[in-house]
């Protein structure tokens, strides 16, 4: 077998560079949609559309336990802008889906 029948691949016969792709990140799906959904407050709050305060929430002024577990929930709606403050009903502020609050 001589050179000329079997060339060397470096000179002759190139092996093709084919460019690397391209990949980018894919987007991470949004969350936000079944975070407020799994919200108790949201769902109480949809239940009774006049609104509700935190003990009302809970089932009673006593429920000590409940209205712990709730209240860091009520916190993370008003900041997302489902639930709105709306007024006092014996000393606790009333919370109100925003959806809900219509023209005064």
């Amino acid at each position: 077998m001589s050179e000329e029948e079997n060339p060397t691949p470096s000179e002759e016969n190139p092996t093709p560079v084919v460019p690397r792709r391209v990949v980018a990140p894919k987007p991470k799906p949004i969350v936000e949609k079944e975070k407020k959904e799994d919200n108790k407050v949201v769902k109480l709050l949809e239940k009774n559309p006049l609104g509700m305060t935190l003990p009302e929430m809970a089932g009673g002024t006593r429920q000590l336990k409940k209205i712990r577990t709730l209240r860091p929930m009520l916190n993370e709606a008003i900041q997302s802008g489902q639930v709105m403050p709306i007024s006092q009903r014996a000393g606790h502020t009333v919370y109100r889906l925003v959806k809900n609050l219509g023209p005064r």
